[in-house]
């Protein structure tokens, strides 16, 4: 399909569902838009583990509320991407006499990505390179504006594996920049920015945007996957914990299309934050004590276990503004922070943040 570009160019830094959903809508109107990102592929933490064993250690699962993304929902599950996730659900909560585990059923059915959890934004984000440029494995370290207020932005290649700088780059001349981030990692860049050329900072700190910003809080967790040798005595497939270090317990095994004993441990906010510089041995030591402890008997033996610390993993006070949009400036930000704290407020607040720079240009223009 050719696409007939109007001449405006704009550059999204961070290629979540947020940043690749605004990059297509932007496409599909003709604007030339690249996207860097510093990890090896779209995402963000809709992460799954590439190598075997296969586990998704970010994001679990999706939901859908709103009628537009049932819809997308709809065509992804056409399209083979997504699969409902029919398992065995429990909350449980810690007490002194050990875990109560309770039954639930979920009030919207879950969908999970197959055949894992990152396959759909990983095929948009194919589809995205039909009619923009993806670049990944670039790390974003300062944006500067010229004498005409168009953005460069400047950087490094990287190894993600091993943070390895491989050689700088420099991107110019895009009229709108959109930082698909989460919050503390946009203050940190707008605040380093090279104001060459112009006082970029100084216009973006004193914005009403970057007042909202400053004001969501991102809670840090640990995410643990596991392979067991045998099943362990718990009969759900996901256990929303309570009272506990742990905050999540998954079968990742249990989900359509995936094989073995694969198990996904998240910890709580508050543990993931007090316990945010341990070393990851002393975290995964201390977590799998407390699976045993849910599990009521010892574990079985435990063929792999890694764990990842996500720094800034969940929106304690999202804005549900859908995205933000600093029109004196051309930037915008966006994200599931700016809509609430789930997949779905991802995808949605990159459909606005698109229609906001959509809408700016038509009255420039």
């Amino acid at each position: 399909m050719e696409y007939a570009k109007n001449g405006i160019k704009v550059v999204i830094v961070g290629a979540g569902l947020s940043g690749i959903v605004c990059a297509q809508a932007l496409a599909d109107k003709g604007f030339e838009v690249t996207v860097v990102d510093k990890g090896r592929q779209a995402g963000g933490r809709l992460a799954s583990r590439e190598r075997q064993p296969s586990f998704d250690y970010g994001a679990q699962y999706l939901t859908a509320s709103d009628s537009s993304f049932k819809d997308v929902v709809a065509n992804w599950s056409a399209q083979g991407l997504v699969l409902p996730w029919n398992g065995r659900f429990a909350q449980a909560e810690k007490a002194r006499a050990g875990f109560s585990l309770v039954r639930s059923v979920p009030h919207k059915e879950r969908y999970v990505g197959v055949p894992k959890m990152n396959s759909f934004v990983v095929a948009l984000a194919a589809e995205l390179t039909k009619s923009a440029t993806l670049l990944s494995q670039h790390r974003v370290i300062s944006l500067q504006t010229n004498s005409s207020n168009c953005f460069s932005v400047l950087g490094e290649k990287i190894e993600p594996a091993n943070e390895t700088v491989t050689e700088t780059f420099i991107l110019t001349g895009f009229d709108y920049a959109v930082l698909n981030m989460p919050p503390p990692q946009i203050v940190a860049l707008i605040s380093a920015i090279d104001t060459a050329g112009g006082a970029l900072t100084g216009r973006l700190v004193t914005s009403e945007s970057f007042d909202l910003i400053k004001q969501v809080e991102l809670s840090p967790c640990f995410a643990l996957i596991v392979q067991l040798a045998s099943a362990p005595a718990l009969e759900y497939d996901g256990i929303k914990v309570a009272n506990s270090p742990l905050a999540w317990v998954a079968r990742d095994s249990s989900k359509p299309q995936r094989a073995g004993e694969n198990w996904v441990l998240h910890a709580s906010p508050q543990w993931s934050n007090s316990h945010i510089e341990d070393s990851l041995s002393d975290v995964t030591a201390a977590l799998l004590a407390e699976f045993a402890v849910l599990n009521r008997q010892v574990l079985p033996v435990v063929l792999f276990a890694k764990c990842h610390r996500w720094r800034y993993a969940l929106p304690q006070n999202p804005l549900a503004l859908g995205a933000l949009f600093d029109s004196a400036n051309k930037i915008g930000y966006c994200g599931d922070w700016c809509q609430g704290n789930n997949i779905e407020a991802a995808y949605l607040s990159g459909r606005h943040m698109a229609e906001a720079i959509v809408g700016d240009s038509a009255l420039a223009g």
